[in-house]
């Protein structure tokens, strides 16, 4: 785990606790949608057998950015990225065995990053933040 926060921390983020998933980080997770104005869910996929570390998809769905939030209107995006997060997090349950997360932030977002190792590697990165995030 120590090899793994050397490579997804940002300079000005301090780690605030990691671990292998279990029920208690998803319920934390899921409550956090509600102290923060602004939500991000960023899936990055590493399934190249020839290059397991490299990323050769990603898909990120934001506040007015992504696919999710086109069918509804402004005032609704939180809800919808409320229950996106419901739903990575319900995921995350499924493959908890192999999963680990770690929590982090810095003055501005707190970030959840899980990393599932199963077939291929799986990274979920989840960022609150009350103000905008890009």
């Amino acid at each position: 785990m120590e090899s793994i926060l050397e490579h997804i921390l940002r300079p000005a983020d301090k780690i605030i606790k990691y671990g292998l998933v279990d029920e208690k980080i998803i319920l934390e997770l899921k409550m956090t949608t509600s102290l923060y104005e602004y939500i991000e869910v960023l899936n990055n996929y590493y399934d190249n057998d020839d290059n397991p570390y490299f990323n050769n998809w990603t898909d990120v769905e934001g506040m007015g950015y992504g696919w999710a939030w086109m069918r509804y209107e402004e005032k609704d995006w939180h809800k919808m990225m409320s229950r996106l997060v419901s739903n990575q997090a319900e995921s995350l349950l499924i493959e908890m065995d192999n999963t680990l997360y770690f929590v982090y932030e810095n003055e501005k977002v707190k970030t959840y990053h899980f990393v599932t190792l199963d077939t291929w590697r799986e990274d979920t990165i989840i960022t609150f933040s009350n103000e905008e995030i890009f």
